[in-house]
């Protein structure tokens, strides 16, 4: 039978694995996307830029938020192709708004915002890759994570059982004397 000591560290590891592998599963996906958020005034532009391969991936996306949206405001947007061309143009009337573009060339891909509404607003505008599905890595994060827990649960039960049994069996010796 294993010592509850040793099963609580063996849990405790595994409950930090699981989180890094986590963490490090997240980081890679936030870096496969550019993402800028500044205050536009009336008629004003920003760009976002983003170098993309379609031997990555050839799905891409581009997102847009506007913090204080209100019915009637408009954004210009426009996705550039590293040769130039114009992938989409649209003209934004809803927050937020998301659509995938076919990556095919690699390069800079550019995401234009321009504020044609008559107030400022705030606005957060992202390109990237399209997250891919669950991966090898999110699915092994979240068994050791269970594990892990799983083990601190048994482990915790162990040790609050043997604590019991240890404080009766001090107890009786203390009654014998």
């Amino acid at each position: 039978m294993a010592k509850p000591k040793t099963i609580l560290i063996i849990s405790v590891i595994l409950v930090i694995s699981g989180i890094a592998i986590s963490f490090l599963q997240s980081e890679s996906e936030t870096d496969s996307l550019a993402s800028a958020q500044q205050s536009l005034s009336a008629g004003s532009s920003m760009n976002v830029s983003k170098s993309l391969d379609p031997i990555k991936s050839k799905d891409g996306v581009y997102s847009i938020q506007i913090s204080d949206f209100e019915d009637g405001d408009n954004l210009g947007i426009s996705v550039i192709d590293p040769n130039g061309n114009a992938i989409t143009t649209k003209s934004i009337v809803k927050s937020p708004f998301q659509e995938n573009f076919t990556i095919s060339s690699t390069g800079i891909y550019e995401l234009k915002i321009q504020n044609t509404a008559q107030t400022d607003m705030q606005v957060l505008g992202i390109i990237g890759y399209y997250p891919q599905g669950a991966t090898l890595f999110d699915v092994l994060s979240i068994i050791i994570l269970i594990v892990g827990l799983s083990g601190l649960a048994i482990g915790m039960m162990y040790f609050i059982k043997n604590r019991g049994s240890y404080n009766q069996d001090k107890r009786g010796r203390a009654e014998n004397e």
